[in-house]
């Protein structure tokens, strides 16, 4: 999953077993901010004790001078030593108290530095019969398995740009799914269900890379469905709630990279996305896998490659495609009226407006398991694992859309075009008739338009969408009429 999110972490009364926290040796990238305040405030006291001894040294100078007045003849060098003195003892006077408190309030700052308590833990029985040598340790947390994951997920793609990456970070933070994020009462079926997924997550990562080095979006959201089967089924054995099953899911789906908007998109829509049937082989292969894993904790590293395989297949009963054809959704953005726009904004302005759709956007692609396929200049065509996710990137886009216009003076409008079907793979693109028709219907659509074709339709498995016929339209390269559907959020 893209742009990986990690896991929140256990609440003090989780009874997820960690090692104590042991006195970790500052970093010198910790240690450098400190020692350079200090070293600029024992400057700012040198400095100020040396006005302070030459204030001390002028009022003594002008002290001495009424002595003759007076009667009392003093030479130039007890003048001279005099001054001298007074200008030691204002120094000394002024810079000891504070070299006293910098240096004080430094060595306190390293004494005291916060100690993480310890978290009360009970021992926990695990649901498994067998143990591998190999696995990986039960009390590998879910945040460990998301940094590897994160880690992976970097080596294989290139790093987005800031905004992007902000952008995506302020979506993970949402979540309207109804899963709780604050800390649930842990019964011992959770606790016994977390433990097995832990495990379970951490033996099929290590499968997943052996089966799949790079995994693009399209295999992401089949790992995703073979992790819901397999939290679903152990879910079901040790008699967990849903709310709390879902709940475990969320972590699970994390810890494999997604985000915590991708998290909650996936965990609301699991159940819709199983109606379709290459979903639900996947979702089934999970909880098959699962109840194997049970019994055996060795099944692991056949049973997830299977079912990666067989994700990678064309679906049984499906005709041969020829020429590397795959199942895709294809979406295509388009900024309304781009060149008017240009010219009233100039190119400056044009540009920022090009940085504004293609942020809203990727953003949508990475909380819906899109990927983009190449840049259109003034629009991005995107491809989806299935129906539901490109409708539900689009249903986003246009929110998201619509928020930009309510609170910017740069105001525009998208339209956006989907078609699903059989699309050829080649060279990192995109060909043939079913790419041709998004772009058309994309080009029908008005401002703030989602557009979809009929196949879109009929295939849609999500919940959020509401489908409006809009007639038939005469497109180009296309002998026949092809009707047209408004998809509009539900919501």
């Amino acid at each position: 999953a893209p742009a990986p999110a990690a896991v929140d972490p256990q609440p003090v009364s989780s009874p997820d077993p960690k090692p104590l926290p042991s006195k970790a040796k500052p970093s010198a990238r910790d240690e450098s901010p400190s020692l350079v305040g200090v070293v600029l405030k024992l400057m700012i006291a040198f400095c100020v004790a040396i006005a302070i001894g030459l204030a001390a040294m002028l009022g003594a100078s002008h002290g001495l001078e009424y002595l003759p007045r007076m009667g009392v003849s003093i030479s130039q060098g007890f003048y001279d030593k005099a001054n001298f003195i007074s200008f030691i003892v204002g120094f000394l006077a002024s810079a000891t108290p504070m070299l006293m408190s910098i240096t004080r309030k430094f060595k306190g700052k390293a004494r005291t530095a916060p100690m993480q308590q310890p978290v009360a833990r009970q021992p926990v029985k695990a649901v498994r019969k067998t143990a591998s040598p190999s696995r990986p340790s039960l009390s590998r947390g879910f945040a460990e398995m998301a940094a590897e994951a994160a880690r992976s997920e970097n080596e294989a793609t290139p790093d987005t740009d800031a905004d992007e990456t902000d952008d995506a970070k302020s979506a993970s933070e949402q979540c309207d799914d109804g899963i709780p994020d604050q800390p649930m009462t842990v019964t011992p079926a959770l606790q016994a269900t977390r433990e097995v997924m832990k495990s379970f997550i951490a033996g099929s990562i290590e499968a997943i890379k052996r089966t799949v080095p790079n995994m693009d979006a399209y295999h992401k959201f089949g790992v995703n469905l073979y992790v819901a089967g397999a939290c679903d089924a152990c879910s079901e054995k040790n008699a967990l709630e849903g709310r709390q099953g879902r709940s475990v899911l969320k972590d699970c789906i994390s810890a494999l990279g997604a985000t915590g908007s991708m998290a909650d998109t996936f965990c609301k829509n699991v159940d819709s996305y199983i109606l379709e049937p290459k979903y639900k082989d996947m979702y089934g292969a999970g909880r098959s896998s699962m109840d194997a894993y049970m019994k055996d904790e060795r099944s692991i590293t056949t049973s997830v490659s299977r079912a990666i395989a067989a994700w990678t297949e064309k679906p049984t009963g499906a005709p041969a495609a020829a020429g590397g054809k795959k199942l895709h959704a294809l979406m295509f953005t388009d900024i309304v009226n781009s060149t008017q726009m240009t010219q009233q904004l100039g190119d400056v302005g044009a540009q920022q407006m090009v940085h504004i759709h293609n942020q809203i956007v990727r953003t949508a692609l990475i909380n819906n398991y899109g990927k983009e396929v190449k840049h259109m200049g003034d629009g991005i065509m995107a491809v989806f694992p299935s129906s539901a996710s490109s409708v539900e990137a689009a249903i986003e886009i246009q929110r998201n859309m619509a928020q930009h216009n309510g609170r910017d003076e740069l105001k525009f409008q998208i339209r956006i075009g989907i078609n699903a079907g059989e699309a050829i793979t080649e060279e990192n693109d995109l060909f043939g008739s079913v790419v041709q028709l998004a772009a058309r219907v994309c080009a029908q659509a008005g401002g703030d338009e989602i557009l979809v074709s009929q196949n879109v339709k009929d295939t849609y498995a999500g919940s959020r969408a509401a489908f409006t016929s809009k007639g038939t339209r005469q497109m180009k390269g296309f002998a026949e009429p092809i009707e047209v559907f408004a998809a509009t959020s539900r919501a």
